[in-house]
């Protein structure tokens, strides 16, 4: 472990042979068993036909194909048709920083994230498909999408609880800013590949990380909006102060000089408004005697 925040929910699914196997270790297996049936199928077939049978597809979500809200994190498109290694890179994002998130909120907090994780993205992405396609959210089909903004999102969890963490010795780079670079680096690319359905998926996997994370307590938790409301309260309140205030002391200094000249020229020689203004001043002090 890198961090020693643990929560009392933090405790092994099972053990094997003495180990203990926590709901991380179990989520990358998942992926990576998943990974390679779905390589062996394709062997067998084409990516084509998995895509076709697995894939995110909000024209076959909404006419019944509800297992493709999960389905889709099964396998990496990219990784069978272009031999990326994007799927290597999250599955060491998710065994380190998710046993890191899973190690602070719990194992059933955990669950639920990387569950959010993977169906609100899915699920805004429908909608958006269903409500505005042209957008370019293809009703029919979404082949790129994969397991990678789930896991991304998972990453910025991490980054919440743990701003000022360095990952390695090597890199002396907070992971706040890190997250920044690889949010800016996959945004700009999907924008130059016109891939406005990935970039959005990773928007809104990203808010969830984010947002998960502040609503169990991480950092300040929510109690950045409530601070930010009472600040804008302080404030309004030291203005209505400082107008107050302002206002005391012009009608002090106009008192002043209406007794300057009822002394040097009689009461008589007050205008109407200096009457007003005089007899003002003398039912504030009687107001205030009373209480």
């Amino acid at each position: 472990m890198w961090y020693q925040q643990q929560s009392e929910d933090y405790r092994p699914l099972f053990w094997i042979s003495g180990r203990p196997v926590y709901a991380n270790t179990l989520l990358v297996v998942a992926h990576v068993t998943a990974f390679v049936i779905c390589a062996m199928v394709i062997s067998q077939t084409s990516p084509d036909g998995l895509i076709a049978a697995l894939g995110l597809n909000p024209g076959a979500v909404w006419h019944g194909q509800v297992w493709r809200l999960f389905s889709y994190i099964a396998f990496d498109p990219a990784f069978y048709q272009q031999r990326s290694l994007w799927f290597l890179w999250s599955m060491l994002i998710l065994y380190f920083c998710g046993r890191e998130v899973e190690q602070f909120v719990g194992r059933r907090v955990y669950l639920g994230l990387y569950a959010g994780l993977v169906l609100v993205p899915a699920l805004l992405c429908c909608v958006v498909a269903l409500l505005m396609p042209t957008l370019g959210f293809a009703p029919t089909g979404l082949p790129h999408v994969n397991c990678a903004e789930a896991i991304f999102g998972v990453f910025i969890a991490f980054a919440t609880i743990y701003p000022g963490a360095m990952p390695s010795m090597w890199i002396t780079i907070p992971v706040w800013v890190l997250a920044w670079i690889f949010f800016g680096l996959n945004a700009l690319l999907d924008f130059v590949f016109h891939d406005y359905t990935s970039m959005f998926l990773l928007t809104s996997a990203s808010a969830v990380g984010y947002l998960g994370m502040r609503w169990v307590g991480a950092g300040r938790g929510v109690n950045w909006l409530t601070d930010w409301l009472e600040t804008r309260r302080a404030e309004r309140l030291a203005r209505k102060h400082q107008i107050r205030v302002l206002t005391e002391r012009k009608s002090a200094e106009s008192l002043d000089a209406i007794l300057d000249k009822i002394s040097q020229h009689g009461v008589n020689s007050l205008t109407s408004s200096e009457r007003a203004a005089l007899e003002k001043a003398r039912a504030k002090l009687i107001d205030r005697d009373r209480r």
